[in-house]
C-alpha cells in the first residue's frame, strides 16, 4: 500500500510550478527508494511519476510474495507534506515518511525543505546561516539541555552516534517564528527506540550566527 497526501501551491505562475516539480520530484524518489535499480530503469516513467513509481513498487512486493509467499504483513509507503511556515521570501516544506517493508519495526523520518518564493526553487538551510561553527555549539549545547547531559559527559560512552565522533548539526532543521527548530530523525544520532529528538534554539540566541532577513 501507499498513501500520499501532501499539499502543493495553486497557480499557474511559475514560482508555483517550480514548487509543484520539487515536491512530485521527492514523492517520487520515496518511493522509488524502496525499489531494485533494474525495475526502474525498465520503466523509465516511475523516474516522475507517482503512479508509474507505485505500479514498479507494486510489481516488486508481489514478486516478493511469489518467491517468500509465507513471508507476513505487506509493504507499505505513506508519505504526508504540507506547509509548516510561509513568509515574504520562502515557504517551508516538511515532508514525513513512514514505511514497512518487513523486519523487525517500521521506519519513520521527517524531513524539511527551503523554497525561494522568488525562483520556486529549494534552498539549502545551511545557506541562512552566517557562522557554522558557532551554530555547531549552540546545538551541542541545546542538545545536550534537551538530553540533561552535562557538558563533560561523553556521547559515545553515552550510547549516542556520532559522526567521526565527532557532534553534528541534525541533517534538518527549519526556521520558524520562535527560532530554529532542529530534529534528529530515528538513528540520525541516537538508537531507534529512542525516538527523534527535537529542541528549537530562539533567534535571540543566534544573533550572528543565523541571517534572519534571509528567512523574514
Amino acid at each position: 500500500m501507499v498513501s500520499i497526501q501532501v499539499w502543493t501551491p495553486e497557480g499557474a505562475g511559475n514560482v508555483s510550478a517550480t514548487i509543484q516539480e520539487e515536491i512530485n520530484s521527492k514523492v517520487v524518489d520515496r518511493i522509488n527508494s524502496y525499489s531494485d535499480s533494474a525495475s526502474i530503469s525498465a520503466n523509465p516513467d516511475a523516474k516522475s511519476s507517482v503512479k508509474a513509481a507505485y505500479d514498479v513498487f507494486a510489481g516488486n512486493y508481489h514478486g516478493f510474495k511469489k518467491q517468500f509467499p509465507d513471508s507476513p504483513g505487506c509493504w507499505e509507503v505513506e508519505v504526508t507534506g504540507d506547509t509548516v511556515m510561509v513568509t515574504s521570501r520562502m515557504l517551508l516544506y516538511q515532508f514525513d515518511h513512514y514505511s514497512f517493508t518487513g523486519g523487525a519495526h517500521p521506519n519513520s523520518f521527517r524531513s524539511y525543505h527551503i523554497f525561494d518564493l522568488e525562483t520556486g526553487t529549494e534552498k539549502e538551510a545551511k545557506s541562512f546561516v552566517t557562522d557554522s561553527t558557532a551554530l555547531l555549539r549552540k546545538v551541542e549545547a541545546a542538545f545536550r539541555r534537551e538530553e540533561k547531559l552535562d557538558e563533560k559527559v561523553d556521547l559515545e560512552e553515552s550510547g549516542y552516534f556520532l559522526a567521526d565522533h565527532q557532534f553534528f548539526v541534525p541533517a534538518n532543521y527549519a526556521f520558524t517564528r520562535k527560532g530554529v527548530f532542529f530534529y534528529y530523525n530515528p538513528y540520525e544520532i541516537a538508537a531507534y527506540a529512542r525516538g527523534p529528538i527535537s529542541f528549537t534554539i530562539p533567534y535571540s540566541e543566534l544573533k550572528g550566527i543565523v541571517n534572519e532577513d534571509l528567512i523574514f
